[in-house]
C-alpha cells in the first residue's frame, strides 16, 4: 500500500488561500464528507473532472504589437498564478473528499493507491494536475502517479485530442458566419457585419473566414489584460461589445457539437467503468481526478443535458464533480450527485439538478438515463471517413 503523510498547513499555503479569499475554517466544517471531522462520511467516491489554471495566450495574432512578450514557459504556457491556483484547489479537494483519501486518522497519511490521474498531453493540464496533487496529498508522490494520455491517442480529454475526420472541422472554422446565433450580435452578412470583419481583418492581419478566428483573438486579448498589458486602441471599440459575445456562441457551438458528443461518451464510459469496478471490489481507486481543459467541461455540461443550468464560460481551476454516496433511502445501490465549482477556490459547489433523476438520484437510474446517449460504436469506427 502506498502512503504518504500530509503535511503541516503551512504558512505559505494558507497565505494564499487567504489572499484568493478562501474561508479555511469554514472548509473544514464540511463533516459530511470528512471521516476525520464530525459526522461520518456517506462518501463512496468522487471523480473530479477540472479545467487547468491561468495561462499565457495559446497565439498571438499577425499585427499583435505583443507577439514578442515574453511569457513564462511560451505560449499556452500555465503561469506562476495558475500553479498557485491548482495548488490551492487541490488543498480545499483534500479538506472535501478526506474521508476517501485518509487511510489513517491519527496520522493523516494518504494512500495513493486510491488516487487515479488521467491528464491530457498539454502541458498546462499536467502541470496544472501536479500542483493540484501537491495541494491534494500535501506530502511525497511519484510522477508515475500522473498518467498522461498521447494527443494522438486521446479520445476524451483533450481537445481537439485524437483527430476526427469526419466531425472534427467544427473546431477548426468554428460555426458558419450566417448562424442564426450570430444575427443575436450582428449579421454578418449585413453592412454592418460586412464592416465589422473588414475592421478586423485590417487590426488583427487574420482573414476572418472563420468564427473561430474571432474566438481566438478574443481570448488573447483577454489574458493580454488580464495580465495588465494595454490593449492597443482598434479593440475598445469591439472586443466587449462583439468578440467576447461571438466567442461565447462559437465556443457553445463546439462544445455542443457531435465530436464532442463522442468524446463525452467515452469519458462518461470511463468513469463508470472505473465506479463499477470500485463497487465489485474488482479496484480500490475511489478518487478519479482528470485533468483536462474549458471545453472538455462544457463538453460534459452538454452531454449531461445541464449546460443551461451553468450558463458561464469555464474558468481557471473550474469542476465538475460526480460523487457517489451511501444513501438509506436506496436500497441496494448508491446516490449520485452532480457538482460545480465555479473557481479553483469554490468551497460551496452548485449541486446541479441531474435531469429526470429524483433526489437523491439513484446511481443505476442515473447510468439508464444516460445508456441513450451514449456512443456505442469505437471512436475511430465512428470518426472514419
Amino acid at each position: 500500500m502506498a502512503l504518504t503523510n500530509f503535511a503541516t498547513r503551512d504558512l505559505v499555503l494558507l497565505s494564499i488561500l487567504i489572499l484568493s479569499g478562501v474561508d479555511t475554517n469554514g472548509a473544514k466544517s464540511l463533516s459530511v464528507y470528512s471521516q476525520c471531522g464530525k459526522g461520518e462520511s456517506t462518501l463512496k467516491a468522487v471523480s473530479m473532472l477540472f479545467r487547468h489554471g491561468d495561462r499565457a495566450p495559446t497565439l498571438p495574432y499577425r499585427f499583435d504589437p505583443y507577439r514578442e512578450y515574453p511569457w513564462p514557459g511560451g505560449y499556452g504556457a500555465l503561469s506562476q498564478k495558475g500553479a498557485e491556483q491548482l495548488y490551492a484547489s487541490g488543498f480545499i479537494k483534500s479538506i472535501r473528499y478526506s474521508s476517501l483519501i485518509s487511510a489513517d486518522c491519527d496520522t493523516k497519511a494518504v494512500d495513493l493507491d486510491k488516487i487515479l490521474v488521467l491528464s491530457s498531453s498539454v502541458q498546462r493540464c499536467v502541470d496544472s494536475v501536479t500542483n493540484f496533487l501537491n495541494g491534494f496529498v500535501r506530502g511525497e508522490w511519484p510522477s508515475s502517479l500522473i498518467n498522461v494520455i498521447p494527443g494522438d491517442k486521446d479520445e476524451m480529454l483533450g481537445v481537439p485530442g485524437k483527430w476526427c475526420p469526419k466531425y472534427g472541422k467544427i473546431l477548426v472554422t468554428g460555426p458558419p458566419l450566417d448562424d442564426p446565433e450570430f444575427k443575436k450580435v450582428i449579421d454578418f452578412e449585413s453592412p454592418e457585419g460586412k464592416e465589422l470583419l473588414a475592421y478586423l481583418e485590417e487590426n488583427t492581419g487574420f482573414p476572418v473566414s472563420f468564427s473561430s478566428i474571432m474566438m481566438y483573438v478574443e481570448d488573447t486579448l483577454s489574458v493580454q489584460k488580464d495580465n495588465n498589458l494595454e490593449l492597443p486602441a482598434w479593440t475598445e471599440p469591439v472586443h466587449e461589445p462583439y468578440l467576447k459575445p461571438i466567442s461565447h456562441i462559437v465556443f457553445d457551438s463546439f462544445t455542443s457539437a457531435y465530436l464532442m458528443k463522442i468524446r463525452s461518451s467515452i469519458l462518461f464510459k470511463d468513469m463508470m467503468n472505473r465506479f463499477d469496478n470500485l463497487i465489485t471490489g474488482s479496484a480500490d481507486q475511489n478518487v478519479l481526478l482528470y485533468s483536462a481543459h474549458d471545453a472538455t467541461i462544457a463538453g460534459m455540461l452538454h452531454f449531461f443535458g445541464v449546460r443551461d443550468q451553468i450558463p458561464v464560460m469555464p474558468d481557471y481551476g473550474s469542476a465538475l464533480n460526480l460523487e457517489l454516496h451511501e444513501n438509506s433511502e436506496i436500497d441496494h445501490d448508491y446516490e449520485v450527485k452532480l457538482l460545480y465549482f465555479a473557481s479553483y477556490d469554490d468551497e460551496n459547489p452548485t449541486e446541479v439538478n441531474i435531469p429526470n433523476c429524483q433526489t437523491p438520484c439513484p446511481y443505476k437510474q442515473f447510468k439508464a438515463n444516460i445508456q441513450p446517449s451514449l456512443i456505442e460504436e469505437d471512436f475511430d469506427s465512428v470518426c472514419a471517413k
